[in-house]
């Protein structure tokens, strides 16, 4: 959308009724001893991608030793998502940490990180966190 009469010519790019109020993306963080499931929800892309970093990134600080990202309702995962799953790997990895993905159908993501991921496991019915 761009307007310019009505304001002093100035170019309105968009407006608050432009962006839905909707969260693009769900974060759910459960820790139980020293691993941390990260349960993950709706669209990783390239607007939701810094937070969902910035979340991994606290987590893997934290000292644990399994790090789950449980991706079951993702709906859909964009290259900055997928970048950003390397990295965690390789993050994960210089920091003694496992990775473990969660999905519970092969997406079409996974032959690119399978090489550098464990093949991706089901969530232990046992596990509670």
């Amino acid at each position: 959308m761009s307007e310019s009469a009505g304001n002093g010519g100035r170019e309105v790019v968009a407006t608050d009724d432009d962006f839905s109020t909707e969260e693009p993306m769900g974060v759910e963080v459960d820790r139980s001893g020293d691993t941390s499931v990260i349960r993950l929800s709706g669209e990783i892309d390239m607007l939701t991608t810094p937070a969902l970093r910035a979340k991994v990134t606290e987590e893997l600080a934290a000292g644990l030793s399994t790090l789950v990202l449980d991706m079951l309702a993702v709906e859909f995962l964009g290259s900055s998502g997928l970048a950003l799953l390397v990295e965690a790997l390789d993050e994960s990895r210089n920091r003694g940490v496992v990775l473990r993905l969660v999905a519970d159908s092969r997406p079409p993501w996974a032959s690119i990180i399978e090489r550098q991921i464990e093949r991706p496991m089901p969530m232990p019915s046992g596990l509670v966190v």
